[in-house]
């Protein structure tokens, strides 16, 4: 019997009450709730959370990046600047920086001017021209120019690449490049021959192929130039092509039309294609420009190496993204040491 003024309890009631009592931690057979977690647990939950969280809003950031830099080469490939696209369906951004201002396309376009450089010898863009208008001028030439990485991957095409191939900046970029020609052995075999006599030249000049645009038509490139594009190291980080004629075959493989690229690189028939300029006059050799000296170019290629050094250290060891103002005031500061850079070597 209960003391007096104690009130019984039931046992099932009781039984209850001690359940809901049970040391944090531990998991109650009775109940069976899971166990709760202790405090370091909590703490290592936390920051895998943390770092979840930082992972992805860095790649809502990349995602973001390259949306926006996609939008902005979609405007470049519109009517607006008088390039005929045919029936290119693009998006066309209202508004924004042009898509050669970016940095991205910036610095792949001084990739490209200055690998031609060195492995041919000459310039990719006649003329004295500024840094800050490489991309523009590369973007608007009056040739097909086109680079993939070194998994044979597209990272770049000038207007005239994206009319030829029938395809946006959107899809150009980003496309293995071996759809660049029609799924059939014997082309695909030659143009992996192709690749790799590049890669283990430097340069193959006066190269004829056949490619395919994204409508199924076919199309020979003429008297290209493929060259290979390497780090300071010697290794491969990609190859490029530069070419202005081309010629439409038929369905039944005879000639087509023969086009040629003209400014803005917009594609015309060869024939129709009357050059206005004179032809260029020689140069005197007492206007050379002297050649930079080698420790001008080791202090550039210093300078470069430190502040890459330094953008890696905000993502890798701040967890910073390429929004936050560290990570862009940073990378502008890259780019302006590659464009001295450049302008040392390519201009």
């Amino acid at each position: 019997d209960a003391p007096p003024g104690k009130q019984t309890m039931p046992c099932a009631a009781f039984t209850a009450g001690l359940a809901s009592r049970v040391t944090p931690g531990l998991t109650s057979r009775e109940t069976g709730q899971p166990r709760s977690p202790q405090p370091q647990q909590r703490g290592a939950l936390l920051l895998t959370a943390a770092k979840s969280k930082r992972d992805q809003e860095r790649k809502a950031a990349k995602r973001a990046e390259a949306k926006e830099l996609n939008a902005s080469f979609a405007a470049a490939t519109g009517d607006a600047d008088g390039v005929d696209t045919g029936d290119i369906a693009v998006a066309v951004a209202p508004s924004g920086p042009a898509p050669y201002e970016g940095t991205g396309c910036v610095m792949q376009s001084l990739t490209i001017c200055g690998s031609y450089k060195e492995k041919c010898g000459e310039k990719l863009l006649d003329g004295t021209v500024m840094v800050q208008e490489a991309a523009e001028l590369l973007f608007k030439a009056p040739f097909v120019c086109a680079s993939h990485d070194a998994d044979d991957v597209f990272n770049y095409g000038n207007q005239a690449a994206l009319s030829l191939w029938g395809l946006p900046w959107q899809e150009f970029v980003g496309m293995p490049s071996t759809k660049s020609a029609a799924a059939d052995d014997g082309i695909q075999t030659e143009r992996r021959e192709l690749l790799d006599k590049a890669a283990e030249n430097g340069v193959i000049r006066n190269y004829c192929g056949v490619r395919q645009a994204r409508d199924g038509r076919k199309f020979r490139v003429e008297d290209a130039i493929v060259w290979t594009i390497t780090n300071k190291d010697g290794g491969k980080t990609g190859q490029a092509v530069r070419f202005d004629k081309f010629t439409w075959l038929n369905e039944d493989g005879s000639e087509g039309d023969a086009m040629t690229v003209a400014e803005n690189g917009k594609l015309v028939p060869a024939k129709s294609a009357v050059s206005a300029d004179p032809a260029p006059e020689a140069t005197d050799e007492s206007e050379a420009t002297d050649a930079p000296s080698p420790e001008a170019i080791a202090a550039a290629e210093n300078a470069i190496e430190e502040q890459a050094a330094e953008v890696r250290r905000l993502k890798d060891e701040e967890g910073l993204t390429n929004s936050d103002p560290e990570v862009q005031e940073a990378v502008a500061a890259l780019l302006v040491r590659k464009s001295a850079l450049a302008s040392i070597l390519f201009f």
